[in-house]
């Protein structure tokens, strides 16, 4: 058996919380396709780390990038022990491989991300400094071209990986996250025929997931006639305004580490009929993958990586970033009036145990490596 390193700062076997659960679900991943993996923690919280943000904080503001770097990836690379690597056959970065051109790891790299550094300039981050941006370029394409084989979690991601960084494209793949629930509780929801009609809302992020946008949506379908409520998952804080009206309720942020506020996320779905949310930036969307595995269909944006995600007609619709709550209301009315709910429901179950689970995730690497001869 083949031994796989693993580059993270989160325990990779512990951790359900780093990166909304990935590190520990795709090293998961990584075993039940047939490979050994070692943890191979670096830190990036050193003294160092910590003098480095200060005066990145100093020169450039307190809001601007402080870990897209050379020195930054220098410094993190310089904690990995080596010892640890030399047992290693190939080393896996979820995120991070640029610190490997600081180092002679001497072992073939996997580079596996949602996005690359350039597409999210202007896009997730905004008014970052010239040197700010041309360091983190710089690294991301070193990064890349170091590495041997580079995947991504969509097609958006995976083609800037050779436009903007001359990446291999013969050694650049796609494979989506998988839904971040246990099998035993997924279930497929009953498709909406009366009633109220619930409309589930996941997010963290007020403003860019389009909160407000949805509220409009379901107050317009409200307007028309079509009885909706809308659940709102994620929101610490909920404006006041919005607060106390009586089609929106708001559950609150749940974290699905705690068993009882991962519960209260699987009830709510329970009860939820279609899932919206108007984000206008997403790099690909674990909540995509989780409302096919429900079968609700989706209605979102057309924007960044959703496209892996939510085929239009399939099990959703993208709307274009244009769209306001009006443009969703009259979506959503379309689909329901055009019985096409439980179409699209189906759609996303079979698009879920096609490709949007972790058994096809871990498929899907086993291939590239086979195919690759690793």
């Amino acid at each position: 058996m083949k031994t796989i390193g693993y580059v993270s700062q989160a325990n990779p076997f512990e951790d359900k919380k780093a990166w909304s659960g990935l590190i520990y679900k795709i090293r998961e991943g990584i075993e039940n396709a047939g490979y050994k993996v070692v943890w191979i923690p670096y830190n990036a919280d050193t003294f160092k780390h910590k003098v480095l943000k200060g005066l990145i904080k100093l020169r450039f503001g307190k809001n601007v990038l402080k870990d897209h770097n050379k020195y930054y990836y220098k410094l993190s690379a310089d904690t990995i022990d080596m010892k640890l690597v030399s047992k290693c056959d190939y080393l896996f970065f979820p995120g991070g491989a640029q610190m490997a051109i600081y180092r002679n790891f001497n072992k073939p790299i996997i580079y596996y991300t949602d996005a690359n550094f350039s597409i999210m300039v202007n896009y997730y981050w905004h008014n970052e400094p010239k040197w700010i941006i041309k360091q983190g370029n710089e690294t991301e394409r070193l990064g890349i071209q170091n590495s041997y084989i580079n995947i991504r979690a969509s097609k958006w991601a995976a083609d800037s990986v050779v436009n903007d960084y001359n990446g291999n494209p013969d050694r650049n793949y796609i494979i989506e996250f998988g839904a971040n629930l246990e099998d035993k509780d997924i279930f497929h929801i009953k498709p909406y025929t009366d009633g109220t009609l619930n409309i589930l809302f996941s997010g963290v992020d007020w403003k860019r997931k389009g909160a407000e946008i949805a509220i409009d949506a379901v107050r317009q379908l409200n307007e028309r006639g079509i009885t909706s409520k809308l659940l709102l998952v994620g929101l610490r804080d909920v404006p006041q305004r919005y607060a106390n009206l009586p089609y929106v309720e708001n559950i609150g942020f749940l974290n699905k580490n705690y068993p009882d506020q991962y519960q209260k996320y699987i009830d709510t779905i329970r009860q939820s009929h279609i899932f919206l949310l108007p984000t206008r930036a997403e790099c690909a969307g674990i909540v995509f993958s989780e409302s096919s595995a429900y079968g609700l269909p989706i209605f979102t944006y057309n924007t960044g990586g959703i496209g892996n995600y939510v085929i239009d007609g399939i099990n959703g619709y993208k709307l274009p970033l244009t769209a306001k709550g009006k443009e969703f209301a009259d979506k959503i009315e379309e689909s329901l009036k055009n019985n096409e709910f439980e179409k699209l429901g189906q759609g996303g179950i079979k698009l879920f145990n096609e490709k949007l689970n972790w058994h096809s995730w871990a498929e899907s690497f086993k291939k590239i490596m086979q195919d690759n001869n690793l």
